[in-house]
């Protein structure tokens, strides 16, 4: 067994009609990150490996526990854990088993504004810039290209440029972790493009809702749920973009020719 920072080369055999061929293949690394917040335990992620500061401060921003960059006292990490000390936390704190406990709990009116407003000053995208980035993302799937083992996700504005790209083995991840670099770098997401390369359900979309991102768009599937929570928060939501095609499920008004 061969280990690298994002992936392990295990011994396999491979099976191909009648042939059977002995050979190396190259598959995903699985962490545990335990994230720790006012000295008490919180939850442990399993994830991939790397960039814990932006994964844990993603994953409190988006179940609503931090509410914004300037809560934040400090934040250390090791191999195992992120320590995050924050003023005033908006939940109790207690230990999560799991992250659709924090889904189906999480403020049903976060981020809610006036809806007129927010459509009338709405950002558009021609869709000829939506399929380059869909391809641009893809070409930076470094990772999955080599192990087929990890979804994407990428932050890009309206004119084509992409500006934040997480790999991880968890759908879930790869959105804390964007959402997470953005805040920690204080960019202003509310005019911006989430791409990413997993199904949108009710989880994934609630997430993104922390972002308050106008322009959700994806390679896979979407869920009904997932169209009535976009619908009500005022989000694009796009599906099966490939080749020239997508499917616009809320405001296609953003999206030009």
């Amino acid at each position: 067994m061969l280990k690298n920072n994002k992936g392990v080369k295990i011994n396999i055999t491979r099976l191909e009609e009648n042939n059977k061929t002995e050979m190396l293949d190259l598959v995903a690394r699985e962490k545990e990150l335990t994230i720790i917040i006012n000295q008490k335990k919180l939850i442990t992620l399993n994830c991939s490996p790397g960039n814990y500061k932006y994964l844990g401060i993603g994953f409190l921003f988006t179940t609503g526990i931090l509410l914004n960059k300037k809560d934040i006292i400090s934040i250390k990490t090791n191999r195992k854990s992120i320590d995050i000390e924050v003023k005033n936390p908006s939940w109790s704190l207690k230990e999560i088993s799991y992250i659709s406990s924090i889904v189906e709990n999480q403020p049903k009116d976060r981020k809610l504004s006036n809806l007129h407003s927010k459509m009338q000053n709405s950002p558009k995208v021609s869709s000829r810039i939506i399929y380059k980035l869909i391809n641009e993302m893809q070409e930076k799937a470094s990772f999955f290209k080599l192990s087929g083992g990890v979804h994407s996700c990428a932050l890009a504005d309206t004119d084509g440029t992409i500006l934040l790209f997480s790999e991880d083995i968890s759908r879930y991840n790869t959105i804390d972790r964007v959402l997470g670099e953005a805040l920690l770098k204080d960019i202003d997401t509310n005019d911006k493009i989430m791409l990413t390369s997993c199904r949108i359900t009710s989880g994934i979309i609630k997430k993104i809702i922390y972002g308050d991102i106008p322009i959700v768009i994806s390679r896979a599937a979407v869920t009904d749920s997932a169209v009535r929570i976009a619908h009500s928060y005022c989000i694009t939501l796009i599906g099966f973009t490939r080749g020239k095609r997508m499917n616009i499920y809320t405001y296609p008004e953003r999206i030009t020719l």
